[in-house]
C-alpha cells in the first residue's frame, strides 16, 4: 500500500513539468523595435513593422566577447498588432520566443508622433505577465529596427549597447533612463513626460538626437529638445543629474561640474486666467576644468565665476520654457503635478485645459529664483548642520 502511494505522488510531482520547455529550445528576446510599415492599408489602424532581437546563445559566451559568429539575430514581421507580428516571427525560427529578458524597447519617431499609437502600441508590453517592470524605453530618429542592427566594438549585442548608453549618465544634454514600470502611471493618467531620442551616427555608433517630449493629452510626442535647451529642462527638473557646463569669466573658458541640483516650485497667483510660478534652484557646483591664471581662491574672482554661472543656468533654464510653451504647449516640467498635490481645487478647475483648449500651462507666466555655489578647489564648503547653500 505504501509503495502505491508513493507512485501516486512520484506521478502527481511530475505532472508539473508537462509543458517544460528546454532551455536550448528557447529563443531569447533582448530588444524589439517598433516601425510604422512601409505600405499601409486602407484601413484605419496603422500597420507597424517589428523587429526583434534574438540572442543566439551559442556565439554569446560573454556579452563582450565569446564566439566568432554573430551573438544575434534580427526578425521582423508587419501587421496591425504586436502579438500578432511575434507570432509571425515565429515561422522564422525554430525555436519559442522568450521575452524574459528583453530589455529595451525602442519606437521610431514616426511611431510616436501619430496620435494615441505609442499608448495602444505599449500595452502589451504592461499587460503580459512575462514582461519585466525595468525594460528601457527609447525613441528612434530614423527607423527603431536600424538601430538594432548597429555592430559596437566592444559589444556582441546592439540591444545591449543600447541599453548600456541610455544608464550612463554624465551628459546634463541627456535625460535619465526610463522604464516601463516609470511610465505606465503616466500613460493612463495622460500625464505629459520626455523619453530619450536616439540617432545612429555610424554602422558602429548610436548617439543622443535630444529629449523627446510627449504630450499626454494629446497622446503624442510634440518634439524634441536639443543643445541648450535639453540642458535648461534637465536643470529644472534633474536633481540627481551630473554634468558641466561651459562658462566664460574674463575672456576665458571654464567647465563648471554640477554636483547637486535642488529644485522648488512655488506658485504666486492662483488666477487661471494669470497663472504665475516661481522655479527657485539651488546648484551646487566645483570648477573641474580652468583656462587663464584668475585665482579662484580670491572672493572677487570666486564671485565672478558664480555670477557666470548664474547667468548661464537663467539663460538655458529660459530657453526651455519657452520652447515647451510657445512651440510643443507641454507640461514636462511637472507644475500640473505640483498643482495636483498642493493646489487640487485649483487643478480640478483648469486639469482638463492645462495642456490643450485654454492651455493654461502655456499662458502661465515662469519666473526663477537662482542661488549658485561654486565650491573653492581643496577646501569643503559646508556649515555644521550640513547645508551646503548659503
Amino acid at each position: 500500500m505504501k509503495q502505491i502511494t508513493l507512485l501516486i505522488v512520484i506521478l502527481l510531482l511530475l505532472t508539473g513539468c508537462w509543458d517544460k520547455i528546454e532551455l536550448e529550445k528557447r529563443a531569447f528576446v533582448y530588444g524589439v523595435g517598433i516601425d510604422l510599415a512601409e505600405e499601409q492599408s486602407s484601413s484605419k489602424s496603422s500597420k507597424i513593422k517589428l523587429t526583434s532581437q534574438l540572442i543566439v546563445p551559442e556565439q554569446l559566451v560573454t556579452l563582450s566577447g565569446g564566439g566568432s559568429g554573430p551573438a544575434y539575430r534580427n526578425l521582423s514581421a508587419t501587421g496591425d498588432t504586436i502579438i500578432n507580428n511575434n507570432r509571425e516571427t515565429l515561422k522564422q525560427t525554430s525555436r519559442v520566443t522568450d521575452v524574459t529578458h528583453l530589455r529595451v524597447i525602442l519606437f521610431s519617431e514616426d511611431v510616436i508622433k501619430q496620435p494615441n499609437l505609442f499608448k495602444e502600441h505599449i500595452d502589451v508590453f504592461l499587460r503580459e505577465k512575462d514582461m519585466r517592470r525595468g525594460m528601457l524605453i527609447a525613441i528612434a530618429s530614423g527607423k527603431a529596427g536600424d538601430l538594432l542592427s548597429v555592430e559596437p566594438e566592444d559589444e556582441k549585442l546592439p540591444s545591449h549597447y543600447i541599453g548600456e548608453l541610455l544608464e550612463i549618465r554624465g551628459n546634463i544634454e541627456t535625460v535619465e533612463s526610463i522604464r516601463i514600470g516609470d511610465i505606465q502611471e503616466k500613460v493612463l493618467q495622460q500625464e505629459s513626460f520626455t523619453l530619450p531620442q536616439l540617432k545612429k551616427l555610424e554602422p558602429k555608433i548610436i548617439d543622443y538626437e535630444g529629449i523627446a517630449v510627449y504630450n499626454g493629452r494629446k497622446a503624442q510626442m510634440v518634439g524634441t529638445l536639443k543643445g541648450d535647451e535639453a540642458k535648461g529642462l534637465n536643470i529644472i527638473i534633474e536633481e540627481k543629474n551630473t554634468g558641466t557646463l561651459n562658462i566664460e569669466v574674463d575672456g576665458k573658458v571654464a567647465a563648471i561640474e554640477l554636483l547637486r541640483i535642488d529644485h522648488k516650485f512655488q506658485l504666486e497667483n492662483n488666477d487661471p486666467s494669470n497663472l504665475q510660478f516661481k522655479i527657485n534652484l539651488k546648484v551646487n557646483g566645483t570648477i573641474a576644468e580652468q583656462y587663464g591664471n584668475q585665482d579662484v581662491m580670491k572672493e572677487e574672482v570666486h564671485k565672478k565665476f558664480e555670477i557666470e554661472l548664474k547667468e548661464k543656468i537663467s539663460e538655458l533654464t529660459e530657453k526651455a520654457v519657452e520652447k515647451l510653451q510657445k512651440d510643443y504647449m507641454t507640461d514636462v516640467l511637472g507644475l500640473g503635478t505640483y498643482l495636483h498635490h498642493y493646489h487640487p481645487k485649483l487643478w480640478e478647475q483648469m486639469k482638463n485645459n492645462w495642456e490643450i483648449g485654454e492651455n493654461y500651462f502655456s499662458k502661465s507666466k515662469i519666473t526663477f529664483d537662482i542661488d549658485v555655489l561654486i565650491e573653492r578647489p581643496g577646501t569643503i564648503n559646508k556649515t555644521s548642520d550640513g547645508s551646503r547653500f548659503r
